[in-house]
């Protein structure tokens, strides 16, 4: 569900702890920049109920470059994908927001809202963009979901690993909220997962990342991150909540099956571990991924978000796992 319901590479691994650090309230607002070019400042909101209704949603701050993103990407119980998708002049204001979407901190730590008043392009199936938009058929997307966390964040420390923004922290909570599609009401009453993160990101910084998560109660969720360095380590961190009880990750694996077409995510194996000594293992089926692309520079990424199928410890439910590959064709 990043709620994310969220080939290993070769080489030594990299142990990233998640600890709570020195969190306040200063950090639920945007950060002053630093001073390098690709320096951003992202908020993400993720989550999903039983009845199939999931979404992801982010704004990300690139002051530096002057501009500011925002996505919305929401997979429909009758399988159709929804998203909306914004670019705008960065401001250097203190508004969570670009074009249709806006994020505000009520309480911090607490209490967010997520409001969507705008165009979207509706298509038939997620795998439909890899077509562009040849089969989306234009939409109205309004409505406002509330996240409520369930626990302090939980600060996820990526030293040594660049461009994947060197401050992070996560926290699982409650999601729930009407959206409207051309005016039909999409109820969502679920879980999900919200981050802040920031520093450099630079999304062809990194071979690979995969990107996991499951989450079921307060007591019990799961969140891995396993991502490629250049130099042929993989970094490993997130979380497991199990029994009311909290460790960091300190190794990740996962085994993947890939679309033979679309070279996104199927299948997968995640098997963890964490500071406590605990050993726990994800298993998903992708049903439904939206192969979205960033370009920088003639450089094609490809970040697969998909809606997926999770089972770990007994549980069973929905949310998101994202893949990065980085596409060995230039975009010219």
């Amino acid at each position: 569900m990043r709620g994310r319901a969220y080939p290993s590479g070769a080489g030594s691994v990299r142990r990233v702890a998640a600890t709570a650090a020195s969190i306040g309230p200063d950090d639920e607002r945007f950060r002053a920049p630093g001073a390098e070019a690709q320096w951003s400042d992202s908020f993400y909101f993720g989550g999903g109920d039983p009845r199939g209704t999931v979404f992801y949603t982010r704004i990300g701050r690139r002051p530096n470059e002057g501009r500011i993103e925002a996505a919305l990407g929401l997979w429909l119980p009758d399988g159709r994908f929804v998203l909306v998708f914004a670019r705008a002049q960065d401001g250097d204001g203190d508004a969570i927001a670009a074009g249709p979407l806006h994020y505000t901190c009520e309480q911090p730590f607490a209490l967010w809202t997520v409001d969507v008043d705008g165009a979207g392009a509706a298509f038939p199936r997620a795998e439909a963009l890899a077509g562009g938009r040849d089969e989306a058929t234009p939409v109205a997307v309004r409505g406002r979901l509330r996240f409520m966390a369930w626990d302090d964040p939980i600060s996820i420390g990526l030293a040594g690993v660049r461009g994947v923004a060197d401050r992070h922290y996560e926290q699982a909570g409650s999601v729930a909220g009407v959206l409207e599609v051309d005016g039909v009401r999409v109820p969502l009453a679920g879980a999900g997962l919200r981050d802040h993160s920031w520093g450099v990101r630079d999304w062809q910084g990194v071979p690979w990342w995969r990107w996991f998560g499951m989450v079921v109660d307060p007591d019990t969720y799961l969140l891995a991150n396993e991502i490629g360095t250049p130099g042929g380590e993989t970094a490993a961190g997130g979380w497991v909540q199990r029994d009311g009880e909290g460790a960091p990750v300190v190794a990740c694996t996962s085994v993947t099956e890939y679309d033979p077409d679309l070279g996104c995510q199927r299948r997968f194996t995640v098997r963890v571990r964490d500071a406590l000594g605990r050993e726990a293992t994800l298993d998903g089926e992708a049903v439904a991924v939206a192969p979205l692309r960033q370009r920088r520079d003639g450089r094609l990424t490809h970040v697969n978000e998909g809606l997926t199928r999770l089972r770990w410890d007994g549980h069973e439910g929905l949310g998101v796992s994202e893949y990065l590959i980085q596409s060995e064709e230039t975009d010219a």
